[in-house]
This record gives structure tokens, C-alpha cells and sequence, in this order.
């Protein structure tokens, strides 16, 4: 055998055996995918299966995975007048939830992270931990209040909820992106004579435009999903949300609706899905960048 032949040989055994250890630290990253896929996916076909098959079929049994014929009777079922409503309504609570809770969180968020005391951070305290404090406990006090003062069954009221139950994570949130905004930044600014304000406005809200987008979503995937404040302070059926229309489907004892409950469900999920993709880039920069300090 040459030497060359040898070397070749020689040096060729490394490589084979970094491919095998980096191929045997990816298998448990694998073994975990395949299991999450097997744990998640399966209800997901089920629900998308049962929107597609005829109302006969869906409670057929033994049942079958594949529909057939596939028929979109139940996606046609579904656009109403009332679930179109109840469509809106969520919408309206979870754009006007964004707006107003960026409104508050942005500016106290800067202030909770450039003016540090020790009674800034009790409050910070107190706000994690109200944050935590189940929202069915002040409901009905909220119930009884909103009632005497007619507020109750409108828009603002349910978006004031809304914002107060998802303010201090905002908050909290917001803080580690500004936490990473270098100080000497802003000290440059004001020499150049913009105001707090200004400060705010110009330099910081640009900066973290990541986690604005990514608090954005979490606040919307929550108004979106939300059942119990649709339940208990929208008492009217043109004030319910799409969550409240959901469930109409599984309580009503008339007949068999699991095709317009599926097809409800994938409707539903859309605009979740749609915004996500949307702002797929910015999300998960807002996640990553969150929390690295430097």
C-alpha cells in the first residue's frame, strides 16, 4: 500500500466518524418531531376529514379517515348572518385590544425601564403578580359594574377587558426589548435636542418593532381564542365572539352539526394562521431578540 493510499485512508476515518456522531445527535431531534407530529397531526386531519364528508358520514361507524365523497356543504353551512357577526366581533376586540394596549404598554414600559427605583420595581412586582391572578375572580364585579353604568354589551367595554387582562405581560414583555436599547443612544438624541417624547417615538419604537409585532400576535392568537370573557360580559347574541360560536355547534341536543363544527373550527383558525404567516419574520425575531442583552 503506498503512502498516499495510507493517507488517504487515514484521513477519510475522521470524517466518517464526525458524520456518524453528527448524525446520531440528530436523531433524538428527529425521534422528537415524529412523536409531537404523531401527538398533534392526528386531530387536525380528524377535524379537517369531518368538515369535508357529508352529515350522514360523520357519525358513521366504524369511521373513515378518507371522505367520500368530499363535499363542502358544511364550509357553505356556516357563513350565516349570526357566525358572520360573531366573525366581526372578534376582530373588532382584538384589533382594538392591539391598539389600545400598545398605547398604554409602549410608553409605561419605557418608563419602567429608564427611570429604575426600588419602588418602580415593587410596581413591576405587583403587576407580575396580578398578571397571574386567575380574570374569573373580578368577573363579577366587572358584571355588576358594567350593568349599572349600561356600559355592558359594547365594543369599548370588552375591549377595556380584554386590554386589562393581557396589560401586564405587555408590559413586562416590552421592557426586555427596551432593556436592550443602548442608553448612550438616546443620551445623543436629547443632546440634539429631541424631547422624551421624541425619544420615544423616533429612536425607540423603531428599535423594537420586533416585539411590537410578536406582543401583537400573542394579544390577537388571545382575543382570538378567548370563550370566558365572550361568555360572561357579552350577554347578548350579537356581542358573542367566534369562540362563542364554536361551542353553539357542541351544546345544541338537535340534530348532528359535527360537519359545521369542524368546518368552524378551519374557518376559525384561518385569520390565526394568516396573520402569523404574515408576520412570520418579525415574530421570531421578536422571540429571539427579546432576550439577548448587549
Amino acid at each position: 500500500m503506498s503512502t498516499a493510499t495510507h493517507r488517504i485512508m487515514t484521513d477519510g476515518e475522521p470524517k466518517r466518524r464526525r458524520k456518524r456522531v453528527e448524525w446520531l445527535q440528530v436523531v433524538p431531534a428527529w425521534i422528537y418531531i415524529v412523536v409531537s407530529a404523531a401527538i398533534v397531526l392526528p386531530p387536525i386531519a380528524w377535524i379537517v376529514s369531518t368538515a369535508l364528508k357529508p352529515d350522514a358520514d360523520t357519525i358513521a361507524f366504524p369511521p373513515q379517515w378518507i371522505p367520500n365523497p368530499v363535499t363542502f356543504e358544511s364550509f357553505a353551512g356556516i357563513f350565516t348572518s349570526t357566525n358572520v357577526r360573531f366573525f366581526i366581533n372578534s376582530l373588532i376586540y382584538a384589533g382594538g385590544s392591539i391598539v389600545l394596549a400598545l398605547v398604554i404598554c409602549i410608553p409605561a414600559a419605557y418608563v419602567a425601564t429608564r427611570y429604575r427605583s426600588r419602588r418602580m420595581e415593587a410596581l413591576m412586582t405587583g403587576i407580575l403578580i396580578l398578571s397571574m391572578v386567575p380574570a374569573i375572580v373580578v368577573f363579577i364585579a366587572l358584571y355588576s359594574m358594567f350593568v349599572k353604568t349600561s356600559l355592558i354589551n359594547t365594543y369599548p367595554m370588552l375591549i377595556v377587558v380584554y386590554t386589562a387582562i393581557i396589560c401586564g405581560q405587555t408590559i413586562l414583555f416590552l421592557r426586555n426589548f427596551i432593556e436592550n436599547i443602548p442608553v448612550e443612544i438616546e443620551e445623543a438624541a436629547a443632546i440634539d435636542g429631541c424631547s422624551r417624547l421624541q425619544i420615544l417615538w423616533r429612536i425607540v419604537i423603531p428599535l423594537i418593532r420586533p416585539g411590537i409585532a410578536a406582543i401583537a400576535i400573542f394579544i390577537f392568537v388571545f382575543v382570538w381564542n378567548d370563550f370566558l370573557v365572550g361568555t360572561v360580559l357579552a350577554t347578548t347574541e350579537d356581542m358573542k365572539t367566534v369562540q362563542n360560536g364554536i361551542v353553539r355547534y357542541v351544546q345544541t341536543g338537535f340534530g348532528n352539526f359535527w360537519g359545521l363544527f369542524s368546518a368552524f373550527v378551519i374557518v376559525a383558525f384561518v385569520p390565526v394562521l394568516a396573520i402569523f404567516v404574515a408576520f412570520q419574520r418579525w415574530f421570531i425575531a421578536g422571540l429571539t431578540s427579546g432576550g439577548v442583552k448587549g
